[in-house]
């Protein structure tokens, strides 16, 4: 068996794909390696920012493997082996591999951090290596079902624009929801502030701003704002410098820690928070971090609400969240139309705390649905199904809806841009498990769930999107 170092040009091999091209690298500090008694090599793959932890067996010498392993004719094969080789070529000429450097400063300039392109033509590689003629595939199964918003975008050009704008009473018209309407916002007169920009925040700025909006941001890393600030955004230097510029201030941001440093922290809210100051948070967070900051925010005279949103990263970019706010039905009132720029639709559900709990509950079925789909998958394959036909019949059964018909695709293609990271999904079960611990709710499913998350983060797949649980389910 070989001794590879770190550094290594090699072919790896990980469950359910063939070989691809590699490097053994260092391990990164929170990916923990398997408790298995084999020898194990990091490997990170060529062409994708994908990376494993490998079995010795399964890992061997890129150029003695070459011509046997070096059979693929999928554009995303031949683009790892076109980078291998010229690292290889590189090192030869004794100049630095700099393909890590590459993959890093892609990870830093996009919250997108896709995996492995290794769709449906990865088996047939495997399956020629192995002398198997490859299955044919009816190319129609790539593509997923067209959701009730794409079958009605068509209808938009007939709309009257010229109709007032839905009130905000009348949110329990559920209907609305189900499609795209072109939008005719009025935006307030009020200022607009912004805070955190992550995945979810910068596209629901940018829709303030598209819509008219006086609008400040501010977040941690300042490299993430200029989009804004080209966009017609204003920057504030602190979280409270943007409250004292603004009569209305939005937060989104990643957990519970984040929210309260935002509040609470150096130059946080509280030091800009004056008498009628609002502030609307919109992070998914547990009941009580919710009514702390409330709490927070009222004794300094300002108003709250709580507005955590429903919908992936397109939903955001779109305009269609769904927006669950409770608490001050004032401030609800004055911030509609920011509502109505992010959302399709919002609902007032009364008092604080009601947002939050219907958020997790929400995020806690959603979550669970996704493990059972990626466990449908992986049983299908494992029984020989074509995996493709399987998701072309959930997609026209009773359970066809855009999780399965998005996730189902990401997983055959082999492909996962972070719209909602996994370890978010994860801290989502956990609060909801929390939740109901305090209630006496037994959750026997979605505590299943939780397990099989909090595994798929441990073996490093934490900042990808959600549908990686396929990752841990099919190990």
């Amino acid at each position: 068996m070989a001794n590879f170092q770190v550094g290594d040009f090699v072919w790896a091999k990980m469950t359910g794909y063939p070989y691809w091209p590699g490097k053994v690298a260092e391990p990164d500090k929170d990916v923990k390696k398997p408790s298995k008694k084999v020898e194990m090599f990091f490997i990170r793959f060529y062409g994708t920012g994908d990376y494993a932890w490998t079995k010795a067996d399964l890992v061997h010498d890129y150029a003695e493997q070459k011509q046997k392993y070096a059979i693929g004719k999928a554009k995303g094969f031949l683009e790892a082996v076109r980078q291998i080789d010229h690292a290889v070529e590189r090192r030869a000429k004794g100049l630095p591999d700099t393909s890590d450097e590459e993959s890093e400063e892609e990870s830093e300039g996009s919250d997108d951090q896709p995996l492995a392109k290794k769709a449906k033509h990865e088996k047939s590689s495997s399956a020629t290596a192995s002398g198997t003629p490859p299955k044919k595939r009816r190319k129609s199964a790539k593509k997923s079902l067209p959701t009730r918003e794409e079958v009605h975008v068509s209808s938009v050009d007939n709309l009257n624009l010229t109709e007032p704008c839905v009130s905000p009473d009348t949110t329990a018209d559920a209907d609305s929801t189900t499609s795209i309407v072109a939008k005719d916002v009025i935006p307030t007169d009020k200022k607009i502030g912004f805070l955190g920009l992550g995945i979810m925040g910068i596209p629901m700025a940018m829709n303030l701003i598209k819509s008219g909006h006086d609008v400040t941001v501010w977040n941690r890393n300042q490299n993430k704002c200029k989009q804004l600030l080209s966009a017609g955004a204003k920057e504030g230097t602190s979280p409270a410098d943007v409250v004292q510029q603004c009569d209305i201030t939005f937060s989104c941001v990643s957990d519970s820690t984040a929210v309260r440093d935002l509040v609470i922290g150096n130059s946080g809210v509280l030091q800009g928070i004056t008498s009628g100051k609002g502030y609307v948070e919109m992070s998914t967070v547990d009941n009580d971090t919710i009514k702390e900051i409330s709490e927070a925010i009222s004794m300094r005279g300002g108003r709250f609400l709580e507005a955590p949103v429903s919908g992936s990263k397109k939903a955001a970019e779109t305009g269609q969240l769904v927006i669950l706010a409770a608490g001050d039905r004032s401030l609800y009132m004055d911030g509609y139309s920011c509502f109505e720029a992010m959302g399709k639709k919002t609902f007032f559900l009364g008092e604080l705390g009601c947002g939050a709990n219907t958020k997790l509950i929400v995020n806690m079925l959603t979550g669970t649905f996704m493990a059972s789909l990626a466990e449908g998958l992986s049983l299908a394959e494992k029984a020989g199904l074509d995996q493709y036909t399987l998701l072309d019949v959930l997609n026209l059964s009773a359970i066809s809806c855009p999780l399965v018909q998005t996730k189902g695709s990401a997983i055959l293609e082999g492909h996962f841009p972070a719209n909602f990271p996994l370890k978010h999904q994860q801290k989502d079960l956990r609060l909801a498990l929390q939740m109901g611990e305090v209630l006496e709710q037994p959750l026997h499913v979605a505590g299943a769930a939780n397990e099989l998350y909090k595994r798929t983060k441990a073996i490093g797949f934490g900042d990808r999107d959600m549908s990686c649980v396929y990752r841990a389910v099919n190990a």
